[in-house]
């Protein structure tokens, strides 16, 4: 990972989601980031049915997807359990998949002999509401020969296609007739590194629809785990600040806000949003679900630099991508419109916890370029990690050597650059916007959102002032 989790301005800024991780990190040992994402899924559970983030003609919903990818006995399976805990605390159902079984996701009939007849009533599958769905042992979904998990992928698949299309619906014929099940679940998968996961990582599709965190444990920090548990030996756990309760007002608070925000939108009552009409066939309310529809492009308001900022990060990523082959090039780009979604949908759930955390309650709904910033700087991470990985499974290296060029292209720009000396400063010093216009030409003429990105990554090489409105940077020597 390219930084502590401590060092992430989210967590900096927001001591609530800070305990979280470190109640989180309490459990399942140096296992932080998985900590973070937990929240963002218990969030994005906590508001499915009532959060559409607009995207052009369509939306995302507010789900969180985690698919964790580490070495046996590292701390998964606990770290469920206390994700678990929380969810449940909050109100919303938890279930666990293990058979492998199409049937199990999607729902069966269950016929009945009566003394009027045969009746026939249908059984709910693991995808079926809402809910949050753990697979532990995802390994079982890399069987790529047996058919049945075929089909249980692509379900799965579907399930994570945004609520309240038609691409979330799940379908199957049979013979005693049709079953479509609407899927709101939140997947949370974790696997141990087997042979082929790269292959059905790179292959399909439901994997570049969540979020990768893929975790290396060396021998080191099993030592160092092992040695963290036996100090906890007949040890009270540390006392934080906001606990198990604080979690669970928390998200009721985020929950019962947003409701009463749609409320205000479409001038209903409480009384009349519950009378809503209810699908018999479905079992959704599709009442609800098509008024949360017409009113999701007024519940945001953004900040003028949102959209500056988020085009500057996708260029960032693609970026990266453009220094492969063009084989490994395709493979990768597969997973950025994912990631860029999931900053989207990162930085509504920062811009809730930061209203949450300076009113009590949420207000203005307004998410900014802070934001978004805090979102990317988790995803890039994630990103990068998903990249190394595939570089070191697959051999790749081009990649690795560009970003360690960075440094040499940021000297070179440099060099190029008049050198001016500034009042009450010590040594030689250049214009920024020099600089940055040079370096951007020197590298294939980058946008200029672009180019602050490029030198937000690469500050530590600089030292910076300014004289009113003209900013100066000088290189820190080696």
């Amino acid at each position: 990972m390219a930084r502590n989790w401590e060092d992430y301005q989210v967590v900096q800024r927001f001591p609530l989601l800070r305990d979280y991780i470190n109640v989180f990190g309490n459990v399942s040992y140096y296992n932080d980031m998985a900590g973070l994402i937990s929240f963002f899924y218990a969030q994005g559970q906590v508001l499915v049915d009532l959060t559409r983030i607009p995207i052009g003609g369509s939306h995302q919903d507010p789900r969180v997807h985690l698919f964790w990818i580490q070495p046996t006995r590292s701390g998964k399976t606990i770290g469920w359990e206390h994700t678990g805990e929380v969810i449940e605390e909050i109100g919303i159902d938890i279930a666990n998949f293990t058979t492998g079984s199409d049937a199990a996701l999607i729902g069966s009939w269950n016929k009945e002999e009566t003394s009027e007849g045969t009746q026939t009533t249908l059984i709910p599958g693991a995808l079926a509401g809402k809910k949050c769905l753990n697979i532990d042992e995802g390994s079982i979904l890399f069987d790529t020969k047996n058919r049945h998990l075929q089909e249980v992928i692509l379900y799965l698949q579907q399930a994570l296609n945004a609520v309240g299309t038609r691409a979330n619906i799940l379908t199957k014929l049979l013979k005693d007739g049709e079953i479509n099940t609407e899927s709101r679940i939140s997947l949370w998968l974790t696997t141990f590194p087997p042979d082929g996961v790269r292959e059905v990582v790179l292959g399909k599709g439901v994997f570049q629809r969540v979020l990768l965190l893929i975790r290396p444990w060396a021998v080191e920090r099993r030592e160092n785990v092992s040695e963290r548990r036996m100090n906890t030996a007949f040890r009270k756990p540390p006392d934080f600040e906001h606990g198990i309760g604080e979690f669970r007002d928390y998200f009721r608070t985020i929950r019962k806000n947003y409701r009463d925000r749609i409320l205000s939108l479409a001038d209903i009552t409480l009384i009349e949003w519950g009378n809503l009409e209810f699908d018999e066939i479905n079992q959704i309310p599709t009442g609800q679900e098509a008024l949360v529809q017409s009113v999701m492009y007024d519940v945001w308001v953004f900040s003028n630099d949102y959209h500056p900022l988020l085009n500057a990060h996708k260029d960032h990523m693609y970026e990266l991508v453009r220094l492969m082959n063009e084989q490994m090039m395709s493979v990768c780009a597969a997973f950025i419109p994912n990631l860029l979604n999931y900053t989207i949908i990162f930085s509504v759930h920062i811009a809730l916890l930061e209203q949450y955390t300076q009113h009590g309650e949420v207000r203005d709904y307004k998410v900014t370029g802070d934001h978004l910033d805090m979102a990317a700087e988790i995803i890039y991470d994630l990103y990068e990690d998903l990249v190394t990985w595939l570089e070191s499974e697959i051999e790749l290296t081009q990649a690795t050597e560009a970003r360690k060029i960075k440094k040499e292209a940021w000297r070179k720009a440099y060099a190029s650059c008049k050198v001016v000396s500034v009042d009450k400063k010590e040594g030689d010093w250049v214009r920024k916007a020099e600089l940055l216009n040079i370096y951007a030409l020197e590298n294939g003429g980058i946008s200029r959102n672009s180019q602050f990105l490029h030198f937000k990554n690469a500050k530590k090489l600089f030292n910076e002032t300014h004289i009113g409105v003209s900013k100066f940077v000088q290189w820190v020597e080696d």
